[in-house]
Parts: C-alpha cells; structure tokens; sequence
C-alpha cells in the first residue's frame, strides 16, 4: 500500500452516491471495530484489496467523529442503516455537493414587449 492514499477516492456529494459505501462489508467492519474498542490492526490489512482497506479505514473514522462529536449509534445489522447515521452522511454529502446552477430562462430578463 505504498504510496496510495485515501483521497483518491473523492467524497460523495449525495446520499445516493454514499450509500454503496456505507453499505459496504469493509465499512461496517471498521465501524464496529472501533465501536467494540479493537486497535486497527494494520498487517490484517495486508492481504485485503485497496478498495476494502479504505472503506475498513472509512467504517474506523465515521465511527470515531460521531463518538467525538457525542452521537450514539447502534448499528447490529450491515444492511440497516440506523436513521441518525444516514442523516449524518446524507446532511455531509449536500455540504459538499457544489452549488446548483439557475434556470437559464431564469437568470436572463426577458423581453416581454409584443410586437
């Protein structure tokens, strides 16, 4: 993994697109690791492909900005997202998404003289 960063894998900007990655094994994995107290264990890692090793390290850092920010989440079941966590990712994903442009029509007067 020399080499290879995190960032390659740019943020979601909606829930639609950050869904797959919440949902994913690895993510959850890393989530209730860090939940149930287990160091992140690096050379488990090793054999793992680079997408799972960034989603495990994803699940590991959520988990820990909502026990900082004081948000209690209890998540038994991969496949159900509780409520709380789904409006922390979605509400972060619209602060990243860029601006949505106007209407054409919309930011051109328009001439309504008839003639």
């Amino acid at each position: 993994m020399s080499g290879v960063t995190n960032n390659r894998f740019y943020g979601a900007r909606s829930w639609r697109e950050a869904k797959p990655v919440v949902l994913h094994p690895r993510f959850f994995d890393g989530f209730r690791d860090f939940l149930d107290g287990r160091p992140f264990d690096y050379r488990g890692l090793d054999g793992w492909p680079l997408l799972d090793q960034h989603r495990y390290e994803n699940g590991r850092e959520l988990a820990a900005e909502c026990r900082a920010a004081g948000i209690i989440v209890r998540w038994g079941d991969r496949k159900r997202i509780p409520r709380g966590l789904k409006e922390l990712v979605a509400r972060r994903a619209r602060r990243r998404a860029p601006p949505r442009r106007p209407i054409k029509s919309a930011s051109q007067p328009r001439d309504c003289r008839s003639g």
